[in-house]
């Protein structure tokens, strides 16, 4: 069997809460802990050729139904991203953000946009991290654009309709991963994920470890393709 290349893997990164109420912690801890994994699992997957991995972090729902101060939490771990930088440059780390960035406080989106520009010239993996993301909002921000830009309906492609998207500049995902076990995509890339492969861990994402990363590149290795076949 010749070997696939993943070029890119998509994680939703699910049960950090979960995993902290197993070891009766608060929610915070899980977020923490799931924030610190980011780093690792980052590194492990540029070690093993991945060009572009995107994590799912908060979603349009998590900030409209979370409570206040777990998702004010979850904000302030933006402002550990800077901490981040040296070894993204080290490893040449070029961060790229997807989601309404715009409803997160404005300092958030100051150090967002700073890590993007201190990043923007690395070249070995793109980690992309959807923030304020959930695909049928994604679906309904480019159609908004597509009519402001007052497009002749009979020229709109799935192609050009597609460059109006977020994700219009990645590749579309070749696995789809959620941690924690529950078996849904909660819309999660929902216009570029018809021919991704899924692979569903009951490990929650502090647990996803250089294992089960593996594993994911062993199923993605073994699935059969058809694509328009």
């Amino acid at each position: 069997m010749d070997k696939k290349h993943l070029n890119h893997l998509a994680i939703i990164m699910d049960g950090n809460r979960r995993w902290a109420k197993e070891r009766f912690m608060p929610s915070i801890f899980g977020h923490k802990a799931g924030f610190d994994n980011v780093k690792k699992i980052t590194r492990l997957a540029n070690d093993k050729g991945v060009k572009y991995l995107t994590l799912w972090a908060l979603s349009t729902e998590n900030l409209k139904k979370r409570p206040e101060d777990e998702v004010k939490w979850i904000i302030r771990l933006i402002g550990q991203v800077p901490k981040l930088i040296p070894e993204f440059m080290k490893e040449q780390v070029k961060l790229e953000m997807i989601g309404d960035i715009s409803k997160l406080p404005e300092e958030s989106q100051k150090i967002l946009r700073e890590a993007k520009q201190e990043t923007s010239e690395n070249t070995w993996i793109i980690l992309t991290v959807a923030l304020v993301y959930w695909g049928q909002d994604e679906i309904v921000r480019a159609t908004k654009k597509i009519i402001a830009d007052w497009i002749d309906p009979d020229s709109l492609t799935p192609e050009v309709f597609r460059t109006y998207l977020d994700t219009a500049i990645l590749p579309v995902p070749d696995i789809i991963v959620r941690t924690g076990w529950d078996v849904r995509h909660s819309g999660y890339l929902l216009y570029d994920s018809a021919y991704s492969e899924y692979y569903f861990t009951e490990k929650k994402w502090p647990e996803f470890d250089e294992d089960e990363l593996d594993s994911v590149i062993d199923f993605f290795q073994w699935a059969k393709r058809n694509f328009w076949k």
